[in-house]
C-alpha cells in the first residue's frame, strides 16, 4: 500500500466512524425513550431509537463482550489485509475492506460503552417498512459492514480469478 493510499483509506475509515458516532449521538440526544420514532417517508422510512444488545436481528443478545471481541478481531484482521493490499489492482476489494473496518469499529465503540454501562446496547435508528414487513433497525456502522461484506463477496466471486489470470500472464 502506498503512503497516499494508506492516508486516504484511513481518512475514509475515520470519517465513516465519526459519521456513525455523530449520528448515534444526535439520536440519543433528541429522543427521550426507546421506540420513539419520527416518520420521514410515511409507511416506508422512519428514524426510531433502538438499543441492540446482539448482532444483526438481535442474534446473540446479551453476549456483548463476545460480540465486542469479534468486532475487534474482525477490525484487526481487516486492517492487516488493508496494509497488505495493492489499491491500484484491487480497488473494489480495498473499498470493501475499508467499509468493514469502519463498521466493525463503529459498533465496537457502542459495545465497549455498553460493557462499561454507559449505553444500553448498540444504537440503531434507521427503520424501514416494506408493506407489513418491518425491516430490522440499523445504523451507519451496520450499513458499512453489510455493504463491505457484499462487496468483498462480489470481489472474491467475480474479480479475484481475473486478477490471478492477469498476474500469471504478466
Amino acid at each position: 500500500m502506498t503512503k497516499k493510499n494508506f492516508i486516504i483509506s484511513y481518512l475514509v475509515i475515520a470519517f465513516l466512524i465519526i459519521l456513525d458516532q455523530v449520528s448515534k449521538a444526535a439520536i440519543i440526544s433528541n429522543f427521550k425513550y426507546v421506540g420513539e420514532s419520527i416518520t420521514i417517508i410515511p409507511n416506508f422510512f422512519y428514524i426510531t431509537l433502538v438499543y441492540n444488545t446482539g448482532a444483526a436481528w438481535g442474534i446473540g443478545s446479551n453476549y456483548t463482550i463476545i460480540l465486542a471481541l469479534i468486532s475487534l478481531l474482525a477490525g484487526i484482521v481487516c486492517i492487516y489485509f488493508a496494509t497488505k493490499n495493492d489499491f491500484k489492482t484491487k480497488k473494489f476489494y480495498s473499498i470493501a475492506i475499508c467499509l468493514i473496518i469502519a463498521g466493525a469499529f463503529g459498533n465496537l465503540i457502542d459495545r465497549t460503552l455498553t460493557i462499561f454501562n454507559k449505553l444500553d446496547g448498540v444504537i440503531d435508528f434507521l427503520s424501514f417498512k416494506f408493506g407489513t414487513y418491518d425491516f430490522p433497525v440499523f445504523n451507519v456502522a451496520d450499513m458499512c459492514l453489510v455493504i463491505g461484506v457484499i462487496m468483498l463477496v462480489v470481489d472474491i466471486l467475480f474479480f479475484e480469478e481475473k486478477r490471478k489470470k492477469n498476474e500469471v500472464s504478466s
